[in-house]
């Protein structure tokens, strides 16, 4: 036994084998240190090695063992699963064991180890920019080819998958990857996961024309491909696409993170913009959602029709509820397929796909009942024969309405469909009563009325007559047996009916099983069927889902054209408002136009609501591209063609960049990838450096954007210096978020009003966040003194101003603290630290 476990270990190094004894996955040496770890379990240990140390084992049971591997494959590792090849009991000696296949994070089919509402991509990378994704869950490959670098880094964190595997051991591509996916399992592509076996021999002859358009696309898909062989993966593939990221919106991974789109920034779905727009009730409607918010479309006519789909379902509650519920009962038909065709599928699994077809039907007949029912154009092409009535039929004749789990432990067929199987069923469950009769037919013939027919494990049935009654024994009947009290034998037709009751239940699953695998296998033959039908619902789940939010939560309809324009009236944030106190939320009318002012000068204290009023009209842009409706009551949108953001502060230290870097970074991307159409966002650039330097460096950010790029943008800052740009740009307008100071405390109004602000209101800001009293007297005779100094120079200085300059003689340090204090606010402790700092700054007046 163990030979064949080291067997499999050799075959592949770098996996932990689940090694099938009995109703156990065990595993063995290293591979159970490594598990113990990760799963918590006991290590504990079986007999000695070669070394006559003994050999540390660990396992989990096999009805579990689902769980146990999704947590090995959230830990980046590789499982090879190792089964018994045939059943022990028929099996003499050591039974045959191989490995069957090996699950990597991204090529998984088992439903526990998966996301049921995104999608999981194994992704390839070449060195020279393709990059192909694999879901196998799902049978579907895209391939691309883009530029390394940013754009590269916007394409990965877009597809955000568990595993990547480089096409070559490059050292800059590995630093990359890893930056920008550092959770990501990375694998190296070897010689055993590149064979010769050519492209053509993995998809269909289409796909692979439409691939060799794209050489490096190509080679990425090719040891995308490769890689899935080598691991044992019965790869199915229902769709392959060569796909040009710049045809829909692009979105970095700046844009991707700072936005929220798909989770928060502490990596939650909940708070997203996809936590907030998911109302929808199938797993593929749910992941069609997520690429449609990481893909928005750039075609017009493309992200109208999506719209009139939303319209429709907007408008008619009754409509939308009756879909809604239908899609309720749909299940996962996109993966179901998947499952079956590769022959993992278990019997509720076909009964899953039956009840998704019989949900299908029924949605289709009340899509009929609309005499406007052109929703789509993936709607308006549903034919009959794409609702698979003929393989529902099928199901529904076959299948009892709750299969099992597992397919020997029988009770899969209805009652009729297979004539054997009730034979064996009536058999198994009557066996006393055909017993009883073969007992009273006994009796009556040999005239012995104490004949009875009992059952032992060890000798099985047998008729025993008592010693009085032997001389009336037939001659037909064989002795098998003398006991105390009389005789035991066996007939002909009593060791036929022994053989069919004993062996009734066993048959009936084994043909159970049998059929089926049969049935399974039949189902699998209409796998790309299902996957249409599949596709057909998630775009109407996704529709039906938006129309819902859009109805609950006042969105309208975006005028979508091919223009610059930018017109979001009365604009929310969905998100913030959706959290917010309910009718708290300020809306805001935020108009940008190529024609006069497409660039905004945004200033206000912090705290007021900036970054919310940028990153609502980031938002309505998404939204409205990727086919939804928006936050607002009436928006007008030019397609965009990139959405750019830099906002927050944040560092990636472990990387080697400060604060100061990363936002550099960031802003480097945006100046060089932003275009016209492009919609930028900016906060806050140049704050992590000196004064000067950083107002130098956002006035020249500033003036590139609005003079050379030309595209639409809002520019947020605390350099108030820059309100001077709008006086000399044509194109460039000052606005700010109002606020008032009202005895001492910060009143934020959070509405958009025209004109500069020549103030920050830090000190506010600090009072409300709870800086104690002393540190805000003090910081407000400092802000004083620097005032007062700064409007003393008759030139602006060269240097940035001395924090530490000696004090103007007009009052001590202790006198302007004292003249700054609001002593009504203080609280007694307050007061002892404020008098102690006090004494200290007598001190050094003394000094």
């Amino acid at each position: 036994m163990m030979r064949q476990f080291l067997r499999a270990k050799s075959q592949y190094p770098d996996a932990i084998v689940f090694f099938r004894l009995g109703d156990f996955y065990e595993m063995f040496y290293e591979d159970a240190e490594r598990a113990t770890g990760i799963l918590d379990i006991a290590l504990t240990s079986r007999g000695t090695g070669p070394d006559g140390n003994k050999i540390p084992m660990c396992g989990v049971p096999h009805h579990a063992a689902a769980g146990y591997l999704a947590t090995l494959l959230r830990s980046g590792e590789k499982v090879a699963i190792c089964e018994q090849m045939a059943d022990p009991s028929s099996v003499k000696g050591v039974v045959p064991r191989e490995v069957v296949r090996v699950v990597t994070p991204g090529l998984c089919l088992e439903p526990d180890a998966l996301d049921a509402k995104s999608e999981n991509f194994l992704v390839a990378v070449t060195p020279d920019g393709g990059v192909a994704a694999l879901e196998v869950s799902t049978g579907c490959l895209r391939a691309c080819e883009v530029e390394v670098g940013p754009h590269l880094v916007g394409e990965l964190v877009r597809l955000d998958p568990p595993e990547l595997v480089l096409a070559t051991d490059d050292p800059q591509l590995r630093a990359l990857c890893e930056n920008t996916l550092p959770t990501a399992a990375l694998r190296i592509a070897t010689p055993r996961d590149t064979d010769t076996e050519p492209l053509g021999s993995l998809v269909s002859p289409s796909a692979h024309a439409e691939l060799q358009s794209s050489p490096e696309a190509a080679c990425a898909a090719h040891v995308a491909l490769l890689y899935a062989r080598a691991h044992r993966m019965d790869v199915r593939i229902h769709r392959a696409d060569l796909y040009t990221p710049g045809a829909r919106l692009v979105l970095d991974d700046a844009a991707v993170r700072n936005l929220e789109l798909v989770r928060t920034l502490d990596g939650k779905r909940q708070g997203s913009l996809l936590g907030l727009l998911d109302e929808t009730r199938t797993p593929m409607g749910a992941r069609t959602l997520r690429s449609r918010l990481l893909e928005p479309l750039t075609d017009v006519e493309r992200i109208r029709r999506r719209h009139d789909a939303v319209d429709i379902f907007a408008a008619d509650p009754r409509f939308r509820d009756e879909v809604r519920v239908e899609l309720g009962g749909m299940g996962d038909l996109e993966r179901l397929a998947v499952r079956t065709g590769v022959g993992l599928a278990t019997p509720r699994d076909l009964g899953a796909i039956r009840d998704g077809l019989r949900a299908a039907r029924r949605i289709d007949a009340v899509l009929d009942g609309r005499p406007e029912s052109t929703l789509d154009d993936v709607l308006a092409g549903l034919r009959p024969e794409d609702l698979c009535l003929d393989l529902l039929e099928a199901l529904e004749d076959a299948l009892v309405e709750s299969p099992p789990t597992v397919d020997r432990q029988g009770g899969i067929f209805k009652a009729g469909h297979i004539e054997e199987l009730d034979a064996l069923r009536t058999l198994s469950t009557t066996s006393k009563d055909i017993v009883l009769d073969l007992e009273r037919r006994e009796r009556e013939r040999t005239g012995i009325g104490s004949l009875k027919v009992k059952f032992t494990k060890v000798f099985g049935y047998y008729i025993e007559i008592s010693n009085a009654k032997l001389d009336a024994v037939p001659s037909d009947y064989v002795r098998k047996q003398t006991v105390a009290s009389g005789e035991r034998f066996i007939t002909a037709e009593l060791a036929d009916l022994q053989g069919r009751i004993l062996h009734a239940d066993e048959r009936a699953r084994a043909l159970e099983a049998s059929t089926f695998q049969a049935l399974r296998r039949d189902v699998g033959e209409h796998a790309p069927r299902l996957h249409r039908i599949a596709r057909t619902m998630a775009a109407i789940d996704v529709a039906a889902g938006l129309g819902e939010v859009a109805h609950k939560r006042g969105y309208v309809r975006p005028e979508m054209d091919g223009s610059r324009r930018l017109l979001l009236e009365e604009s929310r944030h969905p998100t913030v408002e959706y959290f917010a106190p309910r009718g708290e939320f300020v809306p805001n009318t935020l108009e940008l136009d190529p024609e006069a002012t497409r660039f905004m000068l945004l200033t206000g204290p912090n705290m007021s609501g900036k970054s919310t009023a940028m990153r609502q009209a980031a938002l309505a842009v998404i939204m409205g591209q990727a086919g939804g409706f928006v936050a607002a009551r009436r928006a007008e949108i030019g397609v965009v063609d990139r959405v750019y953001t830099r906002v927050g502060a944040s560092d990636k230290l472990a990387r080697g960049q400060s604060t100061f870097m990363v936002e550099m970074t960031e802003a480097s991307a945006i100046l060089r990838g932003a275009t016209d159409r492009s919609f930028v966002i900016l906060d806050e650039i140049g704050r992590g450096t000196s004064t000067y330097d950083g107002l130098a460096i956002a006035w020249a950010v500033a003036e590139h954007l609005h003079d050379v790029v030309q595209c639409r943008a809002i520019f947020a800052t605390h350099y108030h210096e820059l309100c001077e740009l709008a006086d000399r740009a044509a194109h460039a307008a000052n606005f700010n978020v109002a606020a008032k100071e009202h005895d001492d405390r910060m009143i934020f109004l959070h509405r958009l009003v025209p004109g500069g602000s020549n103030r920050s209101y830090g000190l506010a800001v600090a009072r409300l966040a709870g800086v104690p009293p002393v540190v805000l007297a003090r910081a407000q005779a400092k802000l004083d003194e620097l005032e007062h100094l700064h409007a003393q120079n008759d030139e602006r200085p060269s240097d940035q101003i001395a924090l530490f300059a000696p004090a103007a003689p007009l009052q001590s340090e202790v006198g302007k603290t004292l003249h700054a204090i609001d002593i009504e606010r203080m609280t007694p402790v307050d007061a002892l630290v404020t008098l102690a700092r006090l004494i200290d700054l007598a001190k050094q007046d003394d000094d």
